[in-house]
């Protein structure tokens, strides 16, 4: 028996495994290639997206920028709602249509639209990042609260915030004493005060003086720092 196959049984067996195999090894490479180059349109895509996004949003930033008390210009406002709805429109997967929709409602609120700024805070927390959800989401509360939704508003704040633990507790804790609920808006200050951050100065202060405010008659006042004659 020979030690190799002859030219002729090599090329008959070639043509054997080809009509069994050839088709599948075909559409195996296109799709192998097409699943590459694929990829590589969408990851293309993607940034050219996210690169519009980001262009949008910082024009909404420039159309959005004033000196410190000065109030937007009607020009400035209808810039910044066509260029928030444009991102909204165009990439409403982006976090930066996210933040659009917060300025929106915060415009909004200022005008005393507060049925638009609660339809734009709630499409924000809809889609956004955890952080910027829980942002959105005390934001509307507030909205809620300011339209007469306070036990709403109060249930919408009963979610582990994290770092905004303290800003939710405080908020329940003045719609508490909106509702004249002072046991359930002293036990929210009280929340709010132990989650502040022991770096945050201002907002322990003013919580104490919250808290003060409502504090029962069986439990001890929290402490405010003395004013000497000399600094009144």
């Amino acid at each position: 028996m020979a030690e190799h196959l002859s030219d002729e049984e090599q090329l008959e067996s070639f043509k054997r495994w080809w009509k069994e195999n050839g088709i599948f090894t075909i559409v195996a490479v296109v799709l192998v290639a097409g699943g590459y180059f694929g990829w590589e349109f969408w990851i293309d895509h993607r940034q050219e997206q996210a690169e519009s996004a980001s262009v949008l949003y910082q024009n909404m930033m420039v159309s959005a920028d004033v000196e410190y008390g000065d109030q937007l210009s009607s020009e400035q406002q209808t810039s910044i709602s066509q260029l928030a709805n444009k991102l909204r429109a165009e990439h409403t997967g982006s976090q930066y249509a996210r933040y659009g929709a917060l300025l929106l409602a915060k415009l909004a609120v200022e005008k005393n639209d507060l049925d638009t700024a609660a339809e734009q805070l709630q499409w924000a927390a809809d889609g956004a990042e955890e952080g910027l959800a829980l942002i959105a989401q005390l934001r509307l509360a507030r909205v809620e609260a300011a339209r007469g939704n306070l036990d709403l508003a109060i249930s919408m704040l009963n979610v582990e915030a994290k770092t905004l633990a303290s800003a939710y507790a405080e908020t329940q804790g003045d719609l508490y004493l909106i509702k004249g609920d002072k046991k359930a808006a002293y036990e929210s200050y009280q929340l709010a005060l132990q989650t502040v951050s022991s770096a945050d100065s201002r907002s322990r202060s003013i919580l104490e003086l919250k808290l003060n405010q409502v504090v029962p008659n069986s439990e001890t006042a929290v402490k405010q720092p003395e004013i000497s004659e000399e600094g009144a």
